[in-house]
């Protein structure tokens, strides 16, 4: 049995804002739904060709390749943020503002093959990191953008996050998919 098997965070285990992205994380081993979650989202966008991956489904909206590029770099904070409360860090993090980094990345000049390696390497790196945690590392809590979060917390918003976009994916840029 591992670690994570009926883990399921309670909702003052991180802020209200991200309840809607735990609750479309099925009530199972978050390891395994990670590990799902990594070979769909790779295998669903390296089936991308073309100029598909740079179109945007409305004014002012990322294009396909941004929002990989959104997802990897959001995930990558929440496991810095999951790394930093479990070794007992009593640092605050800072948030983060999706728009500005945007403003600054480089995801529409990669390709989307470049892009979904390294999906792959961050997710591969996220399981690793969970997957090898002790029950006080999970339930350890720290503070980021001036909220109260658990490390089990963080690796279910990781899952919802990548959900919600996934959901976005199969509704507005890709719905014969």
């Amino acid at each position: 049995m591992s670690l994570w098997d009926n883990e399921y965070p309670a909702s003052s285990e991180y802020a209200h804002f991200y309840a809607n992205y735990v609750s479309l994380v099925p009530k199972k081993n978050i390891i395994h739904t990670l590990n799902e979650q990594m070979h769909e989202v790779y295998t669903l966008m390296n089936a991308i060709r073309g100029d598909k991956a740079l179109v945007a489904y409305d004014k002012g909206k990322w294009t396909l390749k941004q929002l990989l590029g959104h997802m990897i770099e959001t995930e990558r904070m929440f496991a810095f943020r999951a790394l930093s409360f479990s070794r007992g860090d009593q640092s605050k993090l800072p948030g983060m503002d999706q728009d500005d980094w945007m403003k600054h990345s480089n995801y529409n000049e990669r390709t989307i093959a470049n892009l979904c390696n390294e999906y792959l390497a961050v997710r591969t790196s996220t399981i690793h990191l969970f997957d090898n945690m002790t029950p006080e590392m999970i339930n350890r809590e720290g503070i980021a953008s001036d909220v109260p979060f658990t490390v089990r917390a963080i690796a279910f918003i990781i899952a919802g996050h990548e959900r919600h976009h996934l959901q976005v994916v199969h509704d507005k840029y890709l719905p014969d998919n």
